[in-house]
Formats: C-alpha cells, sequence, structure tokens
C-alpha cells in the first residue's frame, strides 16, 4: 500500500513526507486502531484485519481514501459493490465523495462510522525553520571562505619583488606546468564561483519561504483578531437586546455528558446536544433500537442492537440539517423492579455513544403524566430542557412503532402492543411516522384508533336525552347503574343532592346490607339516590323492593359512559388526584363481564339514559382531559 502510495507521490514531484502534518481515519465505534492517511497518496479501506470488518458485503477494496492535506480534504472513492455513504448519502460504485473533518464516513452505508482528523506537527515547522535558518548560515560562511580564498593574499612589503613583473615571458618546460596549474585553478574557481551562485540561490528561495510564511502567520493572526472582535461585538448586541427582552444569546452545547432526574422522570443529555426549535423526536424500543436475542424484552442491558443500518445516516442528516434529536420512551420496568435503573442508565449511554450523534433522553419509569401517551415528558422537554426556545411544531416530528398496527399490517407482523407512540404525537401536535415509513420509505400501513377520542367530547350535550324530568316532587328512589369512573358520584352529589335526594354510597357504608337499611331510613324523610354500579339484576333488585315496600316509585338511570371513557375517567383522576385509590385493569374487565341492561320487567317506573356531560374548575384541567390519556 505505502509502494503504491510513494508512486503516487513521486508523479506529483515530491514525496509522501513533504507537507508537515498528518491525517487519521478514526473508528467512532473504537473496534481499531486509526488509520493514517498520508498526504495525496491512495489508501485503499475495506474488510480485513486492519478494521475488524468480517462483513461479506464489505469488500476487501470497499473505499479509496486520497488526503489534501492542505485543504483539509480527503476524497472518497467507492470501490466496491455495496455502497459507503458520507454524511447521509450514498456513494455507489466508481462514484466519488469528499470527506471534511465534519463528515462521517460508513464504510459500508449506515454501518462502521469513521471520521477524519488532521493535525498540523507545529515543532516539526520550527524545527524545520530552525534547520533552514542554520543551513543558510552556514552557507553563508562557506561562501565567505570561498571569496577569501579567491582573493590575493597580502604578504609582508619585504617580501615584494618588484622586479617580477619586468621579466621576460619565457616558455619553459615548469612554465607550462604552472601554467596549466594556474589554468586549473581558474577552472575550479569558476566551479567555486558556480556552487556559490547556486548555494546563494538556494539562501534566497530559503529566505522567501521563511518570508511567506511568516506573512502568512501574520495574516491568520489578524483574521482571527478580526473574528474574535466580530464575536465580542455579537454578543455585546446579544447581551443587550437580552436585557431588552428581545434576543437572547444562542444556545451553548451540552459540554459533557449528564444526568438529571424528576419525580418518577429521568433525563440523559449526551455531549453536544444544543437546544433548538427543531426537534426530531423517536421512541427507543422498537423504533431505534432491537433485541439481539429477538425477544420482546431484553434479557439483559446488553441485549439490543441498532433496528437499521439506515438509522446512523438519518440521524446524522437530521443533525446537519440543525434538528435537536430526542428519545422518549417508557420504562415501567423500573418502577417494577424488574429493570435497575443503574443499568438503563448504561445501556442509553452506550446507544447514544454508538449512534455518534448528540441525544437527549426522557425516560419515564412509572404510570402518570410522564408515560406515553400523557404529553408530561413533552412539556419538560419545553420548559426545563431547549434554554426556553419557541419549538417549531411544523417543522417537528416524532417516531415510534406503537402506532395501533392491526395483525398482518405487513405480511406475517403481529398486531401493535399499543397505540401509544401515535397518540403522543397526537397530544403534542407533530407529525407522526412509524419506523418503516420513516427510515425505510414504506408506505403508512392501516391502523385502529381507540374507541373513545377525548377530542369530540362536548360540553353542550343534553344530560338526557329524554322529555323525561330529571326529579320528581314526590319521593321516589332512583338507582344508578355504570361502571366505576363512569359518573356516578359527580351526577349524584353535584346534580341530585342539591335538590334535596339523599345519597347512599357502598364505598362510605362497606356493605350492601348497610345501603339497604339506610335507605329504608332516609325514605322517611326524603327521595333517595343509590350510588353504587348496580350492574346485575340481582343487586338492583333489592332496592326495587325498598320501594315497593315504601310505596314509592323506583326509577333506573342508566349511565352511557363506555368502558373505555371510564378508563379514561380513571386515568385522568389519578393524574389530578393525588389521594385517588388507583382501580386496576381487572376490576373494568370484571364489571364488564357483570353488567346485565336493566328492564322495566324488574319493577323500575322509568329508565333514563345520562349522558356524560364535562365540567372543569379551569381550562388547563379541560386541555389535561381532552388528551389521549391511555396507551390502547
Amino acid at each position: 500500500m505505502m509502494e503504491k502510495g510513494m508512486k503516487i507521490a513521486d508523479k506529483h514531484g515530491e514525496s509522501p513526507n513533504s507537507s508537515q502534518g498528518s491525517c487519521q481515519l478514526i473508528c467512532l465505534q473504537k473496534t481499531h486502531p486509526s488509520i493514517s492517511l498520508p498526504d495525496r497518496v491512495a489508501v485503499i479501506v475495506g474488510r480485513s484485519p486492519d478494521t475488524k470488518i468480517t462483513d461479506p458485503r464489505c469488500s476487501r477494496n470497499q473505499v479509496e481514501l486520497t488526503a489534501d492535506w492542505k485543504n483539509r480534504k480527503v476524497k472518497v472513492k467507492q470501490l466496491g459493490g455495496n455502497p459507503s455513504s458520507v454524511d447521509g448519502k450514498d456513494v455507489c460504485q466508481n462514484e466519488e465523495a469528499i470527506m471534511t473533518k465534519d463528515s462521517t464516513l460508513f464504510i459500508l452505508s449506515g454501518q462502521y462510522p469513521h471520521q477524519v482528523t488532521f493535525t498540523s506537527t507545529r515543532s516539526q515547522k520550527s524545527s524545520t525553520k530552525q534547520t533552514s535558518s542554520v543551513s543558510e548560515v552556514e552557507k553563508a560562511k562557506s561562501v565567505d571562505k570561498i571569496e577569501n580564498h579567491s582573493k590575493p593574499s597580502k604578504r609582508p612589503s619585504s617580501e615584494i619583488n618588484l622586479s617580477d613583473s619586468k621579466k621576460p615571458k619565457l616558455e619553459s618546460p615548469s612554465s607550462n606546468e604552472n601554467k596549466k596549474k594556474s589554468h586549473k585553478s581558474k577552472k575550479s574557481e569558476a566551479l567555486d564561483h558556480v556552487v556559490c551562485e547556486e548555494e546563494d540561490e538556494e539562501a534566497k528561495i530559503a529566505a522567501a519561504k521563511l518570508s511567506q510564511l511568516k506573512h502568512k502567520v501574520h495574516s491568520e493572526k489578524n483574521h482571527q483578531h478580526r473574528v474574535e472582535a466580530k464575536k465580542e461585538k455579537e454578543s455585546s448586541l446579544n447581551t443587550s437586546s437580552s436585557s431588552s427582552g428581545k434576543v437572547s444569546s444562542p444556545p451553548k452545547p451540552a459540554a459533557e455528558d449528564s444526568w438529571s432526574s424528576h419525580e418518577q422522570l429521568f433525563v440523559f443529555t449526551s455531549k453536544g446536544v444544543t437546544s433548538r426549535s427543531k426537534i426530531a423526536s423517536f421512541d427507543l424500543d422498537g423504533t431505534i433500537i432491537v433485541t439481539k436475542s429477538g425477544k420482546t424484552f431484553p434479557t439483559d442491558s446488553t441485549d439490543w442492537k441498532i433496528i437499521y443500518p439506515e438509522v446512523f445516516n438519518e440521524l446524522k442528516r437530521l443533525h446537519v440539517e440543525k434538528y435537536k434529536i430526542v428519545f422518549f420512551t417508557n420504562q415501567l420496568g423500573v418502577s417494577k423492579g424488574k429493570t435497575k435503573i443503574e443499568d438503563l442508565k448504561e445501556k442509553v449511554q452506550n446507544v447514544v455513544s454508538k449512534l455518534q450523534v448528540p441525544v437527549q433522553v426522557f425516560i419515564a419509569t412509572h404510570d402518570g403524566e410522564y408515560r406515553k401517551p400523557n404529553d408530561g415528558m413533552w412539556e419538560k422537554l419545553k420548559s426545563g430542557y431547549n434554554n426556553k426556545l419557541d419549538i417549531d411544531v411544523k417543522s417537528s416530528f416524532y417516531v415510534g412503532d406503537a402506532a395501533g398496527r392491526p395483525k398482518d399490517w405487513a405480511p406475517k407482523k403481529k398486531k401493535d402492543f399499543s397505540n401509544s407512540d401515535r397518540l403522543f404525537a397526537l397530544n403534542i401536535g407533530l407529525s407522526f411516522k412509524t419506523p418503516e415509513e420513516f427510515f425505510l420509505n414504506q408506505k403508512p400501513a392501516p391502523f385502529n384508533m381507540p374507541e373513545f377520542d377525548p377530542r369530540t367530547l362536548r360540553n353542550d350535550t343534553p344530560l338526557i336525552s329524554s322529555k323525561s324530568q330529571l326529579t320528581k316532587s314526590g319521593k321516589e328512589i332512583i338507582v344508578l347503574v355504570g361502571l366505576p369512573s363512569s359518573g356516578k358520584s359527580y351526577f349524584a352529589n353535584e346534580i341530585l343532592k342539591p335538590k334535596g335526594y339523599a345519597v347512599v354510597n357502598r364505598d362510605t357504608l362497606g356493605t350492601w346490607q348497610k345501603c339497604v337499611k339506610m335507605v329504608n331510613q332516609s325514605l322517611v324523610n326524603s327521595s333517595v339516590v343509590v350510588d353504587n354500579t348496580n350492574l346485575s339484576k340481582e343487586e338492583r333488585q333489592r332496592y326495587v323492593e325498598s320501594a315497593k315496600n315504601a310505596k314509592v316509585p323506583c326509577r333506573c338511570f342508566v349511565l352511557t359512559t363506555s368502558v373505555e371513557h371510564c378508563r379514561h375517567n380513571e386515568r385522568f383522576r389519578q393524574m389530578t388526584d393525588k389521594s385517588h385509590a388507583k382501580i386496576n385493569e381487572m376490576i373494568f374487565n370484571k364489571a364488564k363481564s357483570k353488567y346485565e341492561e336493566p328492564n322495566t320487567s324488574e319493577g323500575f317506573t322509568e329508565i333514563l339514559q345520562i349522558n356524560f356531560v364535562p365540567k372543569f374548575s379551569s381550562p388547563s384541567l379541560e386541555a389535561k382531559y381532552r388528551k389521549f390519556l391511555l396507551e390502547k
């Protein structure tokens, strides 16, 4: 390889070491030592022990790299059949691209990322200058010696023979020899004079180069001073504008990796993360990484790999296009004790390190406001992790695999485990794509939305659909029928109680026997509303009998709130009322299976359908309620 490089350098008339400095090809995954790229020497890189690349798709002669030290660039020529890529753009066979120190080369498109570094060996330059100066001095001394040697020596006056010049010009054998010697001496002097002229010329060239170098250094210093002065001026303007409330100073990249935590939320900010108005956001598991084992859940913190080779190029492209890259991930395993937060932190840092782009990662470890599809993580980004910079929602987007796609949305594909990513994007107002759509340019797949959409709920819906009266003037028993979190207690306490109805509730009294007893006692003075689920005919029959015994009518009010709507209400109460006891999913399923639709044959004088009409104490609570809160 070096022999080939030497030949190429010779064509340019100088050796590979003619320029001072060096260029190195650095493996970003740190799987092999750096590779030296001599100046203007073609170096071929590919599948070899040097790069530790064993992938058969990568040719042994994959790319040809030619460094230009002077211009700080590297020409990349594709040799292999499978493309490489530079800064997210594929380079196909016999095509060329240019790398700079800010570029990323993937030896095989999307894989094996590398960068180049250029360094100037100033010590060598200094040494060269000193050597050149010494050489010039030595040459000057040599010139002086030669000049002195060529001049006639000054003898004492007593040794001068005035008659020497008057001697007759006789040509004896000895004089002929002297003449020849004199001729040779003159020839030698002429040659010495030529040598002196050559050395003088070299000295002049060296001096000229030194002068050019000094001029260049002086120009660079002046340019640097101008740049610094401009920065100081801009900084002064920004500070002034900031104090007047108009413009703030530009955000600075994070100087180092850091972790911060909030209640049920962890945030990782990698080195180089900069606050930006455009956000490119992604889910983590199933979107950026998948398990190496092929299992649904990772076996340990090392059981992961990047999902597609295209991920590298796309994230690099987004970073170059001034997007801030953010990951939002649900990690309920932490709260359940299945995952240690220390292991999860290490895993996240390793993933970001492999991607080689700055990333900010938000990790929700519990149920509640931070868990997707709730918008808690997004709101935390806006309020505390983007330097209060306004986010351009139209230019930002979110990518995730929990998209509500049914079974066989693609051949032999399972249904998505939830809809949390698609709903998260809807909640925060971003456009949405699946990983297949974003990274592989596949067509959008079919998907299902939840049965209950909180955005469509109306405040002006009538409480009852019929023309019947909500309350009666005489005594009566009203039996409420509805699932947990259907709104029964609100209806009983906020609608009927103010109209004189006594409220009987099993959650307060404990048993149905006590409820029946309280109904009988309350009927002496007022009407009664039974605020229990009363889902079965057997449960309702107890209060029908009480009404018959008291000779008062018994009506049934059925709350029309669906199971999905009830689950939404339950999640909302969890998020807004810390004292609320959580109702688990099993209770909802059991209640749904237990339900028997009421009928007048049970002894009811009337059955009314009661609609859920939301009322809120503040606009912020209403805004929270009208977002998707459930994953499925």
